[in-house]
């Protein structure tokens, strides 16, 4: 019985998601829409460690700000970064075939959508 515990736990660990490495891709919002047809580039650099994620995101590897809260549940990627004074901007993603895509808030609006991939 513990050994199928241990396995288990094995398994378990094997199969969590990785997110760390380079992404690159875009975020489509409505003020992009209106202002530079559509999107605005994204750029995210993850570091992963149990669960927890830190690193960078900003428009490219340029400009970029550090991760203030970052957080890995299963395939759901949650992380925030602040890039001005006043303004958090919280990214809800999803893990899927080599994309993070879903919903970007600012100060807990819904704001737009993002779609990345992993670049290395």
């Amino acid at each position: 019985m513990r050994l199928i515990a241990i396995c288990s736990l094995f398994a378990a660990v094997l199969a969590a998601a990785d997110v760390a490495g380079t992404w690159q891709g875009t975020i489509a919002t409505e003020m992009a829409r209106e202002t530079t047809g559509g999107t605005v580039p994204a750029f995210m650099v993850l570091r992963q460690s149990d669960g927890r994620i830190t690193g960078t995101a900003g428009p490219n590897e340029d400009m970029q700000f550090q991760i203030r809260n970052g957080s890995l549940e299963g395939e759901r990627l949650t992380v925030e970064a602040s890039p001005k004074e006043g303004s958090i901007l919280r990214f809800v993603l999803t893990l899927k075939d080599g994309t993070i895509e879903g919903e970007v808030q600012e100060n807990g609006t819904v704001i737009g959508t993002a779609k990345l991939t992993r670049l290395r």
